[in-house]
């Protein structure tokens, strides 16, 4: 078997030439997913009730276990010390506890129904936390059981199924809702990631970060809806991973939102998807430059929010998935 590295690479890194061979190779896309398309050329829409421009708000509730494994990899805002690493799980806690809160009042502010992509295990561990969301009808995804187990693709098959499944049925039989929408812990997917969740009567997922507006997408138990959640805009990028101030947290937001306000009027409908982690964003010295951008931006004639079900709904609906 030939490999593309020299001899003096040691056996096991070099890539076997076989890692090249998978179905659909080709130039351009080299999967089935969903068909190459450039939003320059999409038909102009309007959202349903005439807004141009949707908020998106979505709040990551997400449990880091003490214990968690380094491998494959440490998720984003994982643990950094050896067990325990009481410096990172307290300030994840802060977030579940005390942040929340004063996200919950802002939000509240501007009567902004999020969107909140839960670990499961978050919902059975702070049974509060799933009551005070469900009080002001958020939406409920889910976002696997914890950041301790993630999805890739060297994980088995059948762990996997197991996952997903737990995943959406906690959710559902805790929350009461229908649970349509999903969210790999860290961004990361196996292969077969998206057919579990369609298998398992989700409706949405948001884990390829490749548009700033939904699109169908393939699987083998029938199409999804790719939602545009942010990474590059979102706080935990930001403000954590790049540790910038604020002020350019909100000048990077203030950015995009001119940016798409300015489309909306001759291109048709934008979603700006505002990411956010009540550890991070929740923060004394953070919260007010979120109130004063909300008050902002739901200040324009056109710009409203809604949740990522009802995006997912109101596009389908305009034949955006067509």
């Amino acid at each position: 078997m030939s490999s593309y590295l020299p001899d003096s690479v040691t056996p096991d890194a070099r890539i076997d030439a076989d890692y090249f061979n998978y179905p659909h190779r080709r130039k351009g896309l080299d999967h089935d997913r969903f068909d190459r398309r450039f939003l320059r050329d999409m038909p102009v829409r309007n959202w349903t009730d005439g807004s141009r421009l949707k908020l998106w708000v979505t709040v990551h509730f997400e449990h880091f276990p003490m214990d968690m494994p380094a491998k494959p990899f440490v998720p984003p805002g994982g643990m950094d010390r050896p067990y325990p690493s009481v410096w990172d799980f307290s300030t994840r806690d802060y977030g579940n506890r005390v942040g929340i809160f004063r996200l919950f009042k802002v939000l509240d502010k501007y009567g902004i129904k999020a969107t909140a992509a839960m670990n499961s295990v978050v919902a059975q561990r702070y049974p509060y936390l799933l009551q005070e969301i469900l009080r002001r009808d958020w939406e409920v995804a889910a976002a696997g059981t914890d950041m301790g187990h993630l999805f890739h693709g060297q994980m088995d098959p059948a762990a996997e199924v197991a996952l997903v499944q737990e995943s959406f049925s906690t959710l559902r039989s805790l929350s009461g809702q229908a649970v349509t929408g999903w969210h790999s812990p860290a961004f990361s997917q196996s292969a077969q990631t998206p057919d579990l969740v369609a298998a398992e009567g989700g409706k949405w997922i948001a884990d390829w970060i490749n548009d700033d507006m939904p699109y169908a997408f393939r699987t083998s138990a029938g199409d999804l809806t790719q939602m545009p959640l942010s990474w590059d805009l979102s706080d935990h990028k930001i403000l954590h991973n790049q540790n910038m101030a604020i002020p350019d947290y909100e000048w990077q937001i203030n950015g995009a939102f001119a940016a798409l306000d300015a489309e909306s009027k001759t291109e048709g409908a934008r979603i700006l998807s505002l990411s956010l982690s009540p550890w991070i964003i929740a923060q004394p010295s953070r919260i007010r430059a979120l109130d004063r951008m909300l008050g902002q931006f739901l200040g324009n004639e056109g710009v409203s929010h809604a949740t990522g079900e009802a995006l997912r709904s109101d596009w389908v609906a305009m034949g955006g998935n067509a």
